[in-house]
């Protein structure tokens, strides 16, 4: 697709333009940008799942769990990495539950200890989801070139990791 109309961003869009005069303001810059991607991800996102089995956020929490399928987790812990508070978690697994997307499974010398852990039907939901989205996703970075693609996955891995690390290192003035 790239040369088509739907690249005209590519060819209008230049850094050049956007000649920004020290760090300060390209940080700010940057942060601006990722609050306004942050909302447009998420009205498309809201769009792509209107007619989908599960919402985005149960999504999300699924989805954790498709990156280690043996572990185990419990609600705290769920909270914790995903940042989202407990009762929030709480309800989202009762309905993977139902869906029997996540099983519980109860330590037996602790009954109010439940660990969760995703089930092959949960594994399966996930990958048919990403599935029924990869036709947007690809969409999505059809003007990049493969180069560009790697460059962008490098550095958002970067920041998402320094996001991770420094959860709860916040500098105000």
């Amino acid at each position: 697709m790239v040369g088509s109309m739907e690249c005209s961003v590519k060819k209008n869009f230049s850094l050049r333009d956007m000649a920004l005069k020290n760090r300060q303001e390209t940080e700010t810059r940057i942060m601006v940008l990722l609050g306004i991607i942050n909302q447009l991800m998420t009205t498309r996102t809201n769009k792509l799942f209107s007619n989908a089995a599960l919402t985005p956020s149960q999504f999300g929490v699924l989805v954790h769990f498709t990156h280690q399928p043996e572990r185990t987790w419990m609600v705290t812990e769920l909270a914790t990495v995903i940042e989202m508070n407990q009762p929030g978690i709480t309800k989202i697994v009762g309905v993977l539950e139902k869906k029997r997307l996540l099983e519980v499974q109860i330590n037996p010398l602790d009954k109010r200890k439940r660990y969760l852990k995703i089930t092959p039907l949960g594994l399966k939901v996930s990958s048919d989801l990403f599935t029924k989205l990869q036709p947007d996703i690809t969409h999505t970075f059809s003007c990049w070139d493969k180069s560009e693609l790697s460059s962008l996955h490098a550095h958002l891995e970067k920041l998402m990791h320094w996001f991770d690390e420094n959860r709860d290192n916040i500098k105000q003035s």
